[in-house]
Parts: structure tokens; sequence; C-alpha cells
């Protein structure tokens, strides 16, 4: 975290040390995370960035947000909420101008929700009428430079979070690395202790290595684990939504902690893991929420 960021990451934990929690806060903020709503105020998070923020719109995989503060920093196109405008009870700085499109996955917490509509716009261009009791900022009487300098660090951390990045390509290329080392589907059946129908479908690129699997054949193929995991096929898109939402993150970061890897790595291993783990099933239509509790029951226990 730079300097900036620091220091208006530790203004924020000053003023909310300083507050009563309201118990609508409370509430929401130790209930199980839950997938994102519109109008709900939350914590984002990934690697050093961290960023408060309130979400304008919803879709599948991403939110569209716009970054809210307790700063005493405000310019023009600053949209000032009364303390009656959200459950923190508390008067918010909402950053015109600087919406973007977030994955569902750097959201970390729920922390409250805003009690007034927002405009139905929130692009860059400002709305003519406001939420009953806002007001745009200005630049009088705090330092114009100082204002500017604060909307930069959002803007930076804002695009951060926009940016994140975990999902593997999944070149599909694995037959080729196999067939290239001659690797036999009975072969492979023995090296990964696998019934023939399983190693055929492996061999065929029909189903995915777990990681368990990648790292055994890694040394074979004298690649890196990672190197063979992202020749499996690529990640079914419900497996990718799955690990994405709010109430996967705790078990992702337990992971992590339990591999010793970062969250990016452990969230791919998960993935790679559920995916294998629905593959050796058969018939019915995947509940690919079931498998990803049964993966992380089997992997956190």
């Amino acid at each position: 975290m730079n300097p900036a960021q620091s220091s208006a990451y530790e203004r924020l934990v000053a003023a909310a040390a300083g507050l009563k929690v309201p118990d609508a806060v409370r509430e929401v903020a130790t209930a199980p995370p839950r997938d994102p709503e519109p109008s709900q105020i939350w914590r984002a998070v990934w690697d050093d960035t961290i960023q408060l923020l309130v979400i304008t719109a919803v879709a599948d995989d991403t939110v569209q947000a716009v970054p809210v503060s307790f700063e005493r920093y405000a310019d023009t196109d600053t949209l000032l909420l009364p303390a009656g405008a959200s459950t923190l009870e508390q008067p918010l700085a909402l950053w015109w101008g600087l919406q973007l499109s977030l994955p569902w996955y750097v959201l970390d917490r729920q922390i409250s929700q805003l009690t007034l509509p927002l405009p139905a716009s929130t692009g860059l261009t400002r709305p003519h009428e406001v939420p009953p009791g806002a007001t745009w900022g200005s630049t009088t009487p705090h330092p114009t430079a100082a204002a500017a300098e604060y909307r930069a660090v959002l803007a930076d951390g804002l695009a951060e979070l926009s940016g994140a990045q975990w999902v593997p390509h999944g070149s599909g290329v694995l037959p080729e690395l196999l067939q290239r080392r001659g690797i036999t589907i009975k072969q492979l059946a023995s090296q990964l202790n696998l019934q023939p129908p399983h190693a055929l479908a492996v061999w065929r690129g029909q189903a995915p290595l777990a990681p368990e699997q990648a790292e055994n054949l890694a040394a074979v193929l004298g690649l890196g684990t990672d190197e063979v995991l992202a020749a499996n096929p690529a990640l079914p898109a419900p497996v990718i939504h799955e690990l994405g939402r709010p109430s996967r993150r705790p078990q992702v970061r337990a992971l992590a902690t339990r591999t010793a890897t970062s969250e990016p790595d452990a969230r791919r291993r998960a993935a790679f893991g559920i995916y294998a783990l629905a593959a050796r099933q058969e018939g019915t239509t995947t509940d690919w929420s079931a498998r990803a509790d049964r993966y992380f029951e089997l992997h956190l226990r």
C-alpha cells in the first residue's frame, strides 16, 4: 500500500474506532457473506488494495461500483450524503465519475446499506437531481490539491480492483504434452492411479487434472505444476462464478493458509479440484455449488 493509501486507510480506521457501531452494521458485518446487491456498501480487498464501495449495479460475475469514504476531502464532483443515507449513520462522500466494473471475487465484506436511492445514472455526467439531503462538494475550505490527490488515490485503487485476475486460460494442450512425451493411456492410468475410462478422458483432454495429479505428472513431463495445470481444458463458467461468490472467500483464504500459497493460487487450486471432482461424476447435471462444498469439506477438514 502506498503512503497516500495507508494514510487514508489509517484515517478511516481511526474514524471507525471512534464510532458507535449501529446494530444494523454489526448485524450485516458479522453475518456470512452473501451475493452482492445494488445499494450495498462493501469493503473490497485484493492484494494490498482496500477500498469502500457502493454497488450501483450487479451482473452475473461483476458489479458496477463507486468509491465511498468518510473522508473530509471533497471536490466539486463528490456527492456528499447525509448521515441518514446509510445504516452507518455517518456522512459519506461518494466519488462521482470513478465508477468501474469489478469482479465479484474482490468483494470481501458487506458493511452497510444505503437507505435512499441513488440517481439512476452514476456515470461520468452529474445528474440534475440528487437524493434528499445530498449536496455536491466544493473545493473550499479544503485544499484543491489534497482532494485531487485523494481522488487519484481512489481511482488507482479502483483500477487495481477492477483488474484483479486469477482465472487461468486453460489452453487445453494437455493431450499434446502427453503424446509428445509418448505417455500412453495405460501409463497415465498407472501414474495417476486412475480407472481406464477416466485416464482416457484426461488423455483426450475431456477431463482436467486435479492439482495433486498435475504435481504428480509435472516431473514426468519435465514441467512445473502450474504449467501442467495451465494445459488443462478451460474452466467451466459456473466454476468461476461459484468461486467468485463472496461466501467462498473465507474457504479460499483457509485453503491458502493450509497450502501456504497466495489467495489467487488457492483459488486456481480449488477451481481445478472442483472441476476434476465433477468430471469424475457421471450422469446428472452438475451441481457446482454442492461440488464446491464437497471440495472444501475434503480439503479443509
